[in-house]
């Protein structure tokens, strides 16, 4: 398939260094142990209890919540005509998708697949370059800018606003267990596809995070 403009304005050259390897490595091989005994099963257990159809509307509830995030990003990186398509997406699957839990727009061409936005994204755009590469306990690849620019989608999160809100730690688990539990059955299925065969698992995962 041909490129179009757009395409390639989406293409970043990316070199990022490990100048903490070692530190990193360790980090890895202890998320590796948490996603074995704690994460791996929680996820098992979330698609043994609940049926696809509604593991996916938890889905797109969760994904829809997530609009201020692609708005803004794409709004600060100059591209109005993605956040219109974005805001248009999000308000009919609002509505005549019921909070997000079918997906209308789907049947829309013009917004049916608007390209994701997030800060790290952003800051790309702006110039900004990656900085160190880094492991995260439990989240695991990242890079300097990345981390900072996840900062800026939880500041950017409904469902961080939610929990200041009504605070308490039985509201912060009743928000975010779900929004935790639908995302980690894809996530470690990646991680797997990425890691299972390798001969050293950090090299494969930092190479395709890459």
């Amino acid at each position: 398939a041909e490129l179009s403009g757009d395409d390639f304005d989406e293409i970043e050259v990316v070199v990022v260094h490990d100048p903490v390897e070692a530190l990193n490595r360790a980090t890895f091989h202890l998320n590796h142990g948490i996603y074995t005994v704690i994460l791996r099963p929680v996820a098992n257990t979330y698609k043994f209890l609940i049926p696809k159809p509604v593991r996916t509307g938890v889905h797109n509830v969760y994904e829809n919540i997530r609009y201020p995030i692609r708005v803004v990003n794409h709004s600060l990186q100059g591209k109005f005509d993605r956040a219109g398509r974005e805001t248009g997406r999000f308000l009919l699957d609002s509505t005549v998708g019921l909070a997000g839990w079918f997906r209308p727009s789907k049947k829309f061409p013009a917004i049916a697949d608007v390209p994701a936005a997030d800060t790290g994204q952003t800051f790309a755009k702006w110039g900004i370059g990656h900085g160190p590469y880094l492991v995260i306990p439990i989240i695991g690849p990242s890079s300097t800018r990345d981390l900072v620019g996840l900062a800026g989608d939880y500041a950017l999160n409904p469902l961080s606003w939610a929990t200041f809100v009504f605070g308490g730690a039985a509201w912060t688990v009743a928000i975010t267990t779900p929004n935790t539990a639908r995302s980690l059955p894809d996530q470690l299925d990646q991680y797997d596809a990425v890691t299972k065969e390798a001969l050293d698992r950090y090299l494969a995962a930092r190479t395709s995070y890459i």
